[in-house]
């Protein structure tokens, strides 16, 4: 049987198209863009000084050498420019083929689970070598509170982060206000500094 003592929030919910979208849009903000600017201001720091050496360059200037550097700079850049649009895209298209799993939100006093739950279709080829049906069919994650650990509160979400390369969405439509207010006051504990509640 299993064991929920301490449980203080349960929710099920689904994460709309629109949501994950604006949710993965503000990962990227946050953790992508930052770190493709640099990349791309430096590559344009260093096309600028050879361009620069290209044209005041004495004679003996290996301007070819300069023109390579040159291209690949600028090839890098669009790199950094595009490779998060192409991943956006990539992963939106994959999120409406999931577009209705149900997920499952469980808050306990150290940690949180988070997960999908499955389709019981998933599990008939199991279910005859059991004399009574799995209590059910999760494929969670547990999460305790701990230094990485993050949460961000946004207008409709939340975000969930222990590393800045993958993150969980919570929709706030899918809580009452009560329930919403229990969630921050919990975060705020358990985080600290590590929960940043949406701004007024």
């Amino acid at each position: 049987m299993e064991q929920l003592d301490g449980l203080l929030l349960e929710k099920q919910y689904q994460i709309p198209f629109e949501l994950f979208r604006d949710s993965f849009t503000a990962f990227q903000k946050k953790f992508v863009y930052p770190r493709n600017y640099a990349v791309m201001a430096v590559l344009l720091i260093v096309c600028a000084v050879y361009v620069y050496f290209i044209i005041w360059g004495d004679e003996n200037t290996d301007r070819t050498l300069y023109f390579m550097i040159i291209l690949f700079c600028l090839m890098m850049t669009a790199f950094q420019w595009y490779n998060p649009k192409k991943i956006k895209r990539n992963l939106l298209e994959a999120v409406r083929e999931i577009e209705q799993d149900e997920y499952r939100l469980r808050i306990f006093p150290e940690y949180l689970e988070i997960g999908t739950l499955l389709p019981k279709e998933e599990s008939h080829e199991t279910d005859g070598l059991f004399d009574d049906e799995p209590e059910e069919n999760f494929s969670g994650t547990r999460i305790y509170y701990n230094k990485g650990m993050h949460v961000l509160e946004y207008d409709s979400f939340f975000m969930i982060y222990q590393t800045k390369t993958m993150f969980y969405t919570v929709p706030k439509s899918a809580f009452s206000e009560e329930e919403l207010e229990v969630l921050r006051v919990h975060f705020s504990k358990r985080l600290d500094k590590n929960f940043q509640p949406l701004k007024a």
